[in-house]
């Protein structure tokens, strides 16, 4: 799966399968899902235009083509990106007042890779979902480690890489997040810590997104030079004013290594859909590391929001012994399309 206009892959781009079958492609945009005779499937990204394809017409390579800029427009009508921003922010948090106790069931995977091996753990997880991820609870897991290396198990029982996928340009119940500059937190202080631009997206479809991009201000006060925040670009719909995705990266986060704080990159994607009604998390996909540490996450919707009704027993703070706890059931992963593994992950996959 390509971008049609730069040629480079398209990873995470939602497939759906006419009897109910979804998954996503991978971070090479590569992609597996099982089919029956006369099925055909729809590729939907925000921001480019939806592909439906017969499963035997499938050519070898699949290029999506993205929205184009209404530069005319905007001319014309520019943007009330002020008004827009206001009445996306008062829809999330009322999302969020709303139905902020339904939970949903996400698959997990995480590839981690330092100098002294690799490591991935796959599991499927249960969370509160709308707005953003929080209170991740285990169903079953798996995880491995690069036994081809000859450098033993990764110590990695401290591991909270679950709580990366907390992120969200707005965030609700996460204390790893709680003090970050978000960019659609609060419409009255947007502008203390960003330069907006903005401008309208329009597809064949007929559909018009409002693409904001959020950037730091230039003269930043030693206060913003220290303070973790977030930037990035906002996909929203025009007539709704409804969050559709997320594009963004994170300043001046740390991560404990051996008694040591290191800093960490964090780049990050996620996307909405309102399936119930509400703002709900159908994908989060995160990269990022240092000098020591290379990693990536993805976390990927399985079925529809429902209300839960009795207390979830969140992981904590290390999701290694959580796996380890919850088991393994090949069952799970022969029931759904998980994701493809890329060539990496196949090879330090857990096998049974």
């Amino acid at each position: 799966m390509v971008d049609a206009e730069t040629g480079e892959p398209l990873p995470y781009v939602s497939i759906y399968a006419e009897q109910g079958k979804c998954t996503l492609t991978n971070a090479e945009g590569d992609f597996k899902i099982k089919t029956i005779a006369g099925d055909s499937l729809t590729f939907s990204c925000i921001g480019y235009e939806k592909l439906k394809v017969k499963a035997e017409d499938l050519s070898p390579v699949i290029w999506l083509k993205p929205y184009t800029a209404l530069l005319r427009e905007v001319t014309i009508r520019p943007v009330n990106a002020k008004r827009i921003l206001k009445n996306t922010i008062d829809n999330l948090k009322k999302d969020y007042d709303k139905q902020s106790k339904w939970t949903r069931k996400y698959f997990f995977r995480t590839l981690i890779e330092k100098q002294m091996g690799t490591y991935l753990a796959e599991a499927f997880i249960k969370a509160y979902s709308v707005v953003n991820i929080r209170s991740s609870a285990i169903i079953k897991g798996l995880e491995s480690f690069d036994k081809e290396s000859n450098k033993g198990k990764l110590n990695l029982l401290t591991l909270n890489i679950h709580r990366l996928v907390e992120v969200a340009p707005m965030t609700n119940e996460s204390s790893f997040w709680m003090n970050a500059i978000k960019p659609l937190s609060n419409s009255s202080t947007l502008h203390k810590y960003y330069d907006v631009q903005s401008y309208l997206l329009h597809g064949e479809d007929g559909n018009t997104l409002c693409r904001i991009d959020f950037s730091w201000k230039k003269k930043r006060t030693p206060e913003l030079m220290h303070k973790s925040g977030i930037a990035g670009t906002a996909y929203i719909d025009v007539e709704t004013c409804r969050l559709l995705r997320f594009d963004g990266s994170c300043d001046n986060y740390f991560i404990n290594e051996s008694g040591h704080s290191y800093p960490i990159s964090i780049n990050f994607h996620i996307e909405y859909d309102y399936s119930q009604d509400a703002a709900s998390v159908s994908k989060v996909s995160i990269s990022g590391g240092n000098d020591f540490t290379h990693y990536r996450a993805l976390l990927f919707a399985l079925d529809k929001d429902e209300p839960q009704t009795t207390e979830m027993s969140a992981i904590g703070f290390d999701i290694v012994t959580a796996i380890q706890e919850a088991g393994y059931d090949a069952s799970l992963w022969d029931e759904y399309d998980i994701v493809k593994r890329t060539k990496e992950e196949e090879r330090v996959a857990f096998r049974r």
